[in-house]
C-alpha cells in the first residue's frame, strides 16, 4: 500500500498541509507560528483556507473556486 509523505488523503488535505508547513510567518507582525494551524471550509462552490495569527489576530485566506 502506498502512503503519501505529505499526510492527508485528498488533494485539499495536502494543500492545507502545505500552507501549514510553508506559511508560518505572519506578514502583519512577523510572528512565526510554529503550529500554523490553517482551517478550511467549503460551501460546495469554494474552498477557503484561513489562518489567524495568535500574536496579533491578523487573518490570511486563500480561496479556490470549484467548477
Amino acid at each position: 500500500m502506498a502512503t503519501n509523505s505529505m499526510g492527508g488523503s485528498t488533494a485539499l488535505d495536502r494543500l492545507r498541509r502545505r500552507y501549514e508547513t510553508t506559511e508560518k510567518k505572519c506578514p502583519a507582525c512577523g510572528y512565526v507560528d510554529h503550529d500554523a494551524n490553517w482551517t478550511s471550509r467549503t460551501d460546495g462552490r469554494r474552498v477557503v483556507y484561513r489562518h489567524v495569527c495568535p500574536s496579533c489576530g491578523a487573518s490570511r485566506e486563500h480561496t479556490f473556486r470549484l467548477r
